[in-house]
């Protein structure tokens, strides 16, 4: 099967009554999700309905699907996950627009953050968490970008306040959004930037963009020292008191998450710890939650579009391979990102090192 990268609008095919989708019937691990033939939906209100192109699988879809920490259930829903269809990331092309939306027509190629849904051929996304994506761009890497860039960009220009000749540490720099981090930094102008991995994923962070790679099988990057500006936490291993060692008079630390020994409220009193132990120092905590908003996106569409920012892509799947991408999440070992073809068949091609760029189906 082949998905070339998208030129210009062009005509919507006939929406089929009936589409194949990944279900999440109840909460836990992967075991649960089947693939099934559901009714197409509808684009109501506000709303676009898209045919995916692509789509990847990323740490949020693995949190939704357990349910843990348990209050994300508050939200989610108290006994079964009220989105039967998970995923959140998507590419594609519109193939209907809903009332009061504007900007966007029939045989637009798009890109943006679905709330659910993604892991199937059509989606109804909210229109104002996508964006019209510039001609040219793979719907593969366009699949492979929303959350764990908009994560890794929120955190180092929004809340790290990345400068031009800043120093910058990213603890967890091989996984998905640790790999648009390392590229991010560069782009943002940041004079060193040190990624904290496995060894294995040495070439990759180098190659990204990294100026130093501490593999934390054999090093501790508290030891190995150095001064930072900006130090960005995918993994919240370390304390307030470990990290003030290597950080600099001002620093910005951006926490993404911590430990998940408690399955009730996972990482929050971790990272309540960690804000209170920096307030009376002049570096400042920051923690979020990435947003979808259209100017991010717009932001990275163009990067993607002039090749400065590159999805690091493993390998590519159809929707039976979504199992495994989300257990490579759960196991924390992941690589790059899982790319995900709702349309196509299981594909065994992959991404060499010296070749970031998604492969062209």
């Amino acid at each position: 099967m082949s998905i070339p990268p998208h030129a210009s609008p062009s005509p919507a095919p006939a929406i089929p009554e009936t589409m194949t989708a990944v279900t999440s019937r109840c909460y836990g691990d992967t075991d649960v999700l089947a693939i099934e033939t559901l009714p197409t939906p509808t684009a109501g209100p506000g709303m676009l309905l898209v045919q995916v192109l692509g789509s990847s699988a990323n740490a949020l879809d693995w949190r939704l699907l357990s349910g843990t920490p348990l209050f994300v259930r508050l939200v989610m829903g108290l006994r079964k996950p009220k989105r039967l269809t998970p995923g959140a990331d998507v590419a594609g092309r519109v193939v209907a627009v809903g009332d009061g939306v504007t900007g966007f027509a029939i045989g637009d190629a798009v890109f943006g953050e679905a709330n659910g849904g993604a892991f199937a051929e059509y989606a109804a996304v909210t229109a104002k968490h996508f964006v019209t994506l510039p001609p040219g761009i793979d719907f593969v890497a366009a699949g492979a970008t929303p959350v764990a860039a908009l994560t890794a960009l929120q955190g180092l220009r929004t809340k790290g306040a990345l400068q031009a000749g800043d120093r910058v540490l990213i603890n967890g720099a091989a996984g998905g959004v640790g790999t648009f981090a390392v590229q991010l930094a560069r782009i943002l102008g940041a004079s060193d930037i040190t990624a904290v991995c496995s060894g294995r994923n040495t070439d990759q962070s180098l190659a990204l963009g990294a100026t130093r790679v501490v593999d934390y099988e054999t090093e501790d990057y508290i030891e190995v020292g150095g001064q930072y500006d900006v130090v960005f936490d995918l993994m919240g291993n370390r304390t307030a008191d470990e990290l003030r060692t290597i950080l600099a008079p001002g620093a910005r630390f951006v926490g993404v998450s911590g430990p998940m020994a408690n399955r009730w409220v996972g990482p929050v009193f971790h990272l309540m710890r960690m804000a209170r132990a920096f307030r009376k120092s002049d570096v400042t905590f920051h923690q979020f939650t990435a947003a979808p908003t259209p100017d991010d996106l717009s932001y990275l569409a163009d990067l993607l579009a002039s090749g400065e920012l590159v999805p690091a892509i493993e390998r590519v799947v159809g929707l039976d391979g979504v199992v495994g991408a989300i257990d490579q999440i759960a196991s924390s070992h992941g690589r790059g990102k899982v790319a995900i073809v709702p349309g196509g068949q299981p594909l065994s091609h992959l991404v060499t090192e010296d070749d970031a760029r998604a492969p062209a189906l």
